[in-house]
């Protein structure tokens, strides 16, 4: 079935979607909760899809993948877009597991620690082809130290691992292979149970949860509520706060795709509660602390459809405390969504917090799907007005035109 792809419209691909289940627009609407008046602007391009409970509506009313509405999982070359390296990793996450690992004599679990330092940092400020180079091996070594005997050394291997596959389905994600993405983030949940570490299993069960797009409304995603409430108990330590506050992020994220704000908005502020008077520390498990909740809550808002309220809490995160290029091309993102959505003369916001994004994390501007749809629709609106030089230059870089 056709996706959006050399520019297409996410509405394009629903009225494709549609026409081939032989469906009228009408039908189409009543099954999505929505008019066919609405569906048809969507379809035309007049209309955005702009909250992923849409599209997630949608694909289920269709009996699609979300993916194949928003142009996943993509071909390793498409004409225009910046084609990535990464059979090396294909290799070790198909080829090997913790339980079966590569036929290599590893370094020591100190070395490989180092290095796995060196991937967050290459992943966190966007230097997409080192981190494709060095993960393959650094994660065939952990599996070889993880597959042996039991102590000390082995268990901080399966935590080294954890993380590393949690990069892993991170940079797949970025580069549009969310397929891969899901293995890694399976090899990482078998990692933790062999590791038995509760606050670990949720870590991995975080990786797992955002390792497809949430507007397929995955298991994984769903589940993380119920999960949240579960490691609460566990979040006496460091590490237990961070992933039991990520969590309830992750748990709002679940609530705001199924179209319940309301208790999203209730998962976010536990969130706050839990980095209330902590400080953003550079080193946080996921960046967990005041700055990356507030990003959350912007996207939230976003999706609720609240475009001031995610602008207001935008304006009261400060960027600098995110020791992430990634993180502040998001929050550069959710703004330029938030701007968009307000029209009225705020396309010029929106470009311009979409160039800073790209600066920041170029593949998370180019390849997002709901990014490109944006730029495509903005770019449509900015020809009919003869204007947007800025515009044309980022959809000329994102392979749109």
């Amino acid at each position: 079935m056709d996706s959006i792809i050399n520019g297409d419209s996410i509405g394009v691909a629903v009225r494709r979607a549609r026409r081939s289940r032989g469906m009228s627009l009408e039908v189409l609407a009543g099954r999505a909760g929505h008019t066919k008046g609405w569906l048809s602007k969507i379809e035309n391009g007049s209309l955005r899809l702009e909250k992923r409970e849409d599209i997630a509506a949608l694909a289920q009313a269709l009996e699609v993948s979300a993916d194949t509405l928003l142009g996943e999982p993509a071909p390793e070359v498409q004409p225009g877009r910046r084609p990535w390296s990464i059979a090396p990793l294909r290799a070790v996450l198909l080829d090997c597991a913790p339980d079966d690992p590569p036929d290599v004599r590893p370094r020591p679990v100190a070395l490989l620690r180092q290095l796995n330092g060196e991937a967050d940092r290459s992943l966190r400020w966007s230097d997409y082809d080192g981190l494709l180079r060095d993960l393959p091996p650094l994660i065939g070594e952990l599996e070889a130290h993880a597959a042996g005997p039991g102590g000390p050394g082995r268990d901080e291997a399966l935590r080294l691992l954890i993380l590393a596959l949690a990069n892993a389905g991170i940079i797949l994600r970025y580069v549009s292979h969310p397929d891969l993405a899901w293995v890694a983030a399976e090899r990482s949940r078998q990692a933790a149970r062999m590791l038995g570490d509760p606050v670990w299993d949720g870590a991995a069960a975080y990786g797992l949860a955002h390792a497809r797009s949430s507007a397929n409304r995955p298991r994984a995603l769903l589940a993380t509520p119920r999960l949240a409430d579960g490691l609460e108990a566990h979040a006496g330590s460091v590490m237990g706060r961070d992933v039991y506050g990520m969590m309830r992020l992750t748990a709002a994220l679940a609530c705001a795709v199924q179209g319940d704000h309301a208790a999203a908005a209730e998962q976010a502020a536990e969130a706050a509660r839990v980095a209330g008077g902590m400080d953003d520390r550079p080193d946080a498990w996921e960046l967990f602390g005041p700055a990356n909740v507030g990003v959350w809550r912007t996207s939230l808002a976003v999706e609720a459809g609240n475009a001031a309220d995610a602008l207001r809490f935008a304006g009261a995160v400060n960027p600098r405390a995110l020791a992430s290029g990634n993180r502040r091309g998001a929050l550069r993102i959710e703004k330029a969504r938030a701007y968009a959505m307000l029209g009225g003369g705020h396309e010029a916001e929106a470009v311009a917090e979409l160039r800073a994004a790209e600066k920041l994390s170029p593949a998370q501007v180019h390849n997002a799907p709901m990014v490109r749809d944006l730029v495509g629709h903005m770019l449509n609106e900015a020809r009919r007005n003869a204007g947007g030089r800025d515009l044309r230059g980022l959809a000329w870089r994102m392979g749109i035109i």
